[in-house]
């Protein structure tokens, strides 16, 4: 029996102990108004930093790679279209878009930003502004201030972002200054353009090189090919009657014919080359120019609220779950203490009862009773 009942009670405590839904939705129904309140005081607290962060401004700047610029995109296209195919020309923006992401974020791109100064202009001139006094870095060396800067710009200045569907590469820079968020966009532009021209151009002068080099030895094969078939000409001006002669002439002829193909080919890429090597224009198309934003952009500010008010959130919850488990828990003691009292009340009256029982009975035989 007395295994049965502590089975019972043993699988009914675990019930008793658990919280339900419906348990959560009444403490918060009836913990509402500290929630609320302490809601309340996290935006509160939240909306005196706010209010003293300074105003951001955010310019924007968009360009387009352009893919079919590069030799080995156009010339697989090419190929591709003789024999009948299309390459699809969304992955090769794409890859060219996630190229200049990866590029603006590089430590070339950002020292060209940080070590000269920026050009700012304002209602009095043109001033060069330092970004390491500006932004107020703090470092032991030059170099230390230098790599905190470019941190500090692509973690909270310089953003990138490329559409999904057309490639097209959105840059944005935010500062607490129009003027300041502009040029630094335009500078950033300038940077790709000079990376992209020194870049080609460095490459097409090796590719020149060897175009140069390789073309001279296929016009020395050539002439000597030609020899050859003079030689044989000269040698044999009837062999149309013998098989031989005849196959021979037309090996010859074929080694020319071949040679010639590969002179005129490779002459082709030295004189592209060549033009490559002198090209100063960007392979990037601009969309919208960094200008400087008239409006101030509300996000940092807003981020602050809404981080005030989540804190103020939780802690609510968890002042409401707080004074639930007090409350709980003094209820608890006063009815363990209530069980306390009567335990000891029978255990008190059971001690007496045993004392009195223990008691000798009086003897008949007594001459006092």
């Amino acid at each position: 029996m007395d295994s049965e009942v502590t089975h019972v009670h043993m699988g009914q405590v675990p019930d008793d102990d658990e919280i339900s839904l419906l348990n959560l939705a009444s403490v918060l129904l009836r913990r509402g108004g500290l929630i609320i309140l302490s809601t309340f005081a996290g935006a509160l607290i939240a909306l005196v930093p706010a209010l003293r962060t300074p105003l951001e401004y955010t310019a924007t700047t968009t360009f387009l790679p352009n893919a079919e610029g590069e030799t080995g995109f156009g010339g697989a296209a090419g190929l591709a279209q003789q024999f009948g195919f299309a390459l699809p020309r969304s992955g090769g923006f794409e890859r060219y878009s996630l190229f200049y992401q990866n590029l603006l974020q590089s430590r070339e791109i950002l020292s060209g930003v940080v070590t000269p100064g920026i050009e700012v202009v304002t209602p009095t001139g043109v001033t060069t502004v330092d970004l390491v006094d500006r932004f107020e870095i703090e470092g032991e060396t030059s170099e230390e201030q230098h790599e905190l800067t470019r941190r500090y710009l692509t973690e909270s200045v310089i953003s990138v972002s490329i559409g999904r569907e057309t490639g097209v590469v959105t840059v944005s820079v935010r500062t607490d200054d129009p003027g300041l968020s502009a040029a630094i966009g335009r500078r950033l532009l300038d940077l790709i353009a000079t990376f992209d021209v020194d870049t080609r151009q460095s490459q097409a002068s090796a590719e020149r090189g060897f175009a140069e080099e390789r073309l001279g030895q296929l016009r020395l094969e050539l002439s000597t090919s030609e020899d050859l078939l003079k030689e044989f000409l000269v040698e044999n001006r009837q062999f149309d009657n013998s098989p031989q002669l005849t196959f021979e002439h037309e090996r010859l002829g074929r080694q020319v014919a071949m040679r010639q193909e590969l002179v005129t080919a490779m002459a082709q890429a030295y004189e592209q080359a060549r033009i490559d090597e002198v090209r100063n224009t960007s392979i990037i198309t601009v969309i919208d120019q960094p200008e400087p934003p008239a409006l101030p952009d509300p996000r940092g500010r807003r981020r602050k609220l809404i981080l005030g008010m989540t804190f103020g959130l939780m802690a609510g919850f968890g002042l409401a779950f707080i004074a639930e488990f007090g409350e709980r828990t003094r209820t608890e003691e006063s009815q363990a203490y209530g069980e306390l009292r009567e335990v000891l009340k029978d255990a008190k009256r059971g001690l007496f009862g045993l004392r009195r029982s223990k008691r000798p009975a009086p003897s008949p035989m007594d001459p006092n009773t």
